[in-house]
């Protein structure tokens, strides 16, 4: 109650060294996300190498996601207008948004901008360009920039007329970043499309978690039954359109014409409503199972004879990584996301529409020679993505 009421609630972790300190908005550790999964696997090996994390992120009700001891962070959860989740999220509906725009440019910035203006972090990473990065420019503290998605695309949904000055905005903070760093070289080359500079520091896997066998959890029993000895193909991502999810339905239509003997497992956050309503309309009920979000990812991909990564470009996908590390064949849309990561017909197979998606899984189910051959060719790709690497690179970024 006393930390709650001084408007900080910090958890432990190591303080030796100079810390690394990550500007999130984001109620880390009590929310899973790119953001927040990079950093929570990040930060060990970091730690390892002498050099703690501190994550500023602001307060919220909800249960912790990740846990901070396992990861060495520290956290300062700064007040906030979302700590009541759900609150928050009925009166932005009423007001058609415009609490989370008065949050994501008012309230959120004036709190931010005096913690930072009076800790002023040595080394700060802000984790987007809006609002993060802004902050950090408005309280006058130098600043790095790690680039996953379009900013200005998400921000602006669902009003885009405010995309451009959003974009702009952008724009202006990351010009006056020391250093822009980029998830991916899909991510890297939109930004010197803008004229921004930018080095990839790429996402990461728990290559030993994902390559070993594992016994299965609750999660995995509960995909075995669904699943009745049929083979599993995974979709892992946060359920919304820019991730495919609509491709990966219609897909599995296409699909379940030429080869009904199959199970899409679609695991992730957000609302799965309309895509489960879209599924039962096109006759999918026990074709296509959603499984939620959740932690246990390796307990469905080790169960998996297909991955399918259907993102639209939103920076390096880590599901593909950890999907690449178990070894699961993947099928892929045909965009830098994907290629920057496998070959088509080496380590994995790319297409471009849902019926082509299709064609590819059947090939896939109809030859588990080419499979295997694809999973052991992609799991030797991913190799070169465990997190102590990519911590290597981060820092030497940092200097």
């Amino acid at each position: 109650m006393a930390a709650r009421a001084s408007g900080l609630i910090e958890a432990a972790g190591s303080t030796t060294g100079e810390p690394v300190t990550f500007l999130i908005y984001s109620p880390f550790p009590k929310y899973s996300g790119g953001r927040e999964n990079w950093l929570h696997n990040l930060a060990p090996h970091l730690k390892e190498s002498g050099r703690p994390v501190r994550v500023i992120a602001y307060a919220t009700d909800r249960a912790p996601f990740h846990a901070v001891e396992q990861s060495g962070i520290r956290v300062a959860a700064l007040p906030s207008v979302r700590y009541f989740y759900d609150a928050f999220r009925l009166v932005n509906r009423l007001t058609l948004g415009l609490l989370k725009y008065l949050d994501i440019f008012f309230f959120y910035p004036m709190v931010a901008a005096i913690y930072l203006a009076a800790t002023r972090p040595r080394n700060l990473v802000c984790m987007n360009p809006i609002p993060e990065g802004m902050v950090a420019l408005l309280a006058g503290v130098p600043y790095v920039v790690s680039v996953r998605g379009e900013v200005s695309k998400g921000l602006s949904h669902p009003f885009t007329f405010l995309e451009r000055p959003l974009a702009w905005l952008e724009r202006q903070v990351l010009r006056r970043a020391r250093k822009v760093l980029a998830n991916g070289r899909d991510t890297q080359q939109r930004l010197a499309g803008s004229g921004i500079a930018s080095t990839v520091v790429p996402n990461g896997v728990d290559f030993r978690r994902f390559a070993e066998p594992a016994p299965p959890g609750e999660l995995g029993i509960e995909l075995e039954q669904k699943a009745h000895g049929r083979p599993v193909i995974a979709f892992i991502a946060t359920l919304d359109a820019m991730h495919g999810v609509v491709d990966a339905i219609d897909c599995a239509a296409d699909l379940k014409t030429r080869e009904p003997n199959f199970v899409l497992a679609m695991v992730g956050k957000g609302d799965a409503r309309p895509f489960r309503n879209r599924a039962d309309g096109l006759g999918l009920a026990g074709w296509v199972e959603f499984m939620g979000e959740t932690d246990s990812v390796v307990e469905v991909l080790q169960r998996s004879s297909i991955f399918l990564g259907l993102s639209r470009g939103n920076g390096m996908s880590m599901s593909a990584l950890e999907a690449m590390a178990a070894g699961v064949p993947m099928v892929a849309r045909d965009v830098l996301t994907y290629q920057q990561l496998i070959e088509d017909g080496s380590s994995g197979l790319l297409a471009t529409r849902p019926s082509e998606f299709a064609e590819r899984c059947l090939e896939l189910l109809r030859n588990p020679a080419t499979a295997r051959s694809l999973g052991h060719k992609a799991q030797a790709v991913a190799r070169d993505y465990d997190w102590p690497r990519i911590a290597k690179i981060f820092l030497a970024e940092m200097g």
